[in-house]
């Protein structure tokens, strides 16, 4: 499929900025830029020392985030966040408290960025004690400036407008922006590369809205795509079927785990113990089986489970269709390294 250009991860091991590093910053088109780090952070110029964050990473990211641009003269003036994930607004309440930069979020994330509350649907679902004493959610709710509705395409904000694309799935109101140079950053409308293929729980709140909107990627057109995760291309469609396909397999794959009754945490902890991944903590085993109930509501909707109610509990088990998939399933062509770990 189509190479990154330099933007692209470096393989594991190798070129990994230290902690307390700035970001590299590189021109993507006329005045779209992008700030490297483990993830791309896009931002437009507006002049010499104003700009517009599309995202702004985790909190632990600040130093080398503000250190950066303010190297290069800049001041985040505006700031139009995909999603209310921590990765990509961490720094927005810092960044308004700061600087006075406004923030333009969609109307379904701007409700769960406002309060610790809101945040811990997106995908944790703790007790709001652990939400906020989580060190990367600390300091992070905040209330937006600009309310995108799902009616609206098109934006002014700070100056200069943009286009919106609405896709939901990975959250409950993700959208992508498409910058004035006709760049279009697609946040975590996907992922590519070796972050989509060592994926341990790959995230979406909803597994059939999010492969739907990542099709709708197959026609939306620009001169450059910005994936956060982790790319810069000129074209996105191989990319686009490649993880549609991979997503898509991966969740039936799902299926041979389930070996009797099982529920969210359980197929958590069979896709732990069958992948060797170590959950760590209470916010990452939390996420996992948030991300497991989505893959089992897709699941369902495929015919493959079945949900039902013992001594007031609900246990998902499989259907006759689901070893009947088994029997016709054809050799995967994926890469081998597309499992999950």
């Amino acid at each position: 499929y189509p190479r990154p250009h330099r933007g692209a991860a470096p393989a594991a091991g190798k070129g990994e900025k230290k902690e307390g590093s700035r970001m590299e910053l590189e021109r993507v088109k006329g005045n779209t830029w992008v700030l490297k780090s483990w993830e791309l952070i896009p931002f437009y110029k507006l002049d010499d020392s104003h700009c517009i964050l599309l995202d702004t990473g985790l909190n632990d990211q600040r130093e080398d985030l503000e250190g950066s641009l303010r190297e290069a003269g800049l001041t985040p003036v505006g700031v139009i966040c995909s999603h209310a994930h921590i990765d990509h607004m961490g720094n927005v309440a810092y960044l308004k408290q700061t600087y006075g930069t406004q923030l333009a979020m969609s109307l379904g994330e701007a409700g769960h960025q406002m309060s610790y509350l809101g945040l811990n649907i997106t995908n944790y679902l703790m007790s709001p004690e652990d939400v906020v004493e989580s060190p990367p959610l600390h300091g992070t709710p905040c209330l937006a400036d600009r309310i995108i509705l799902p009616t609206e395409d098109r934006i002014t904000f700070c100056g200069a407008t943009f286009d919106i694309i609405h896709t939901p799935g990975h959250t409950v109101d993700h959208i992508c922006t498409r910058t004035p140079d006709n760049v279009l950053y697609l946040g975590d409308a996907m992922m590519t590369g070796r972050t989509l293929h060592h994926s341990k729980f790959p995230f979406a709140f909803c597994v059939r809205d999010y492969l739907d909107s990542m099709r709708k990627m197959r026609t939306e057109p620009a001169d450059k795509f910005i994936v956060a995760h982790y790319g810069i291309y000129d074209e996105i469609l191989p990319l686009v079927d490649m993880e549609a396909r991979f997503f898509a397999e991966r969740m039936v794959d799902l299926l041979d785990l389930v070996d009797g009754p099982t529920t969210p945490a359980k197929m958590a902890a069979d896709i732990c113990r069958t992948y060797h991944i170590d959950a760590g903590d209470l916010r990452n085993l939390s996420y996992f089986a948030t991300s497991s109930l989505s893959y089992i509501n897709y699941l369902r909707g495929l015919g493959y489970l079945e949900a039902y109610i013992e001594d007031n509990q609900i246990f998902y088990r499989r259907t006759p269709a689901s070893y009947e998939r088994k029997e016709q399933k054809s050799q995967s062509v994926l890469p081998k390294t597309g499992q999950f770990r």
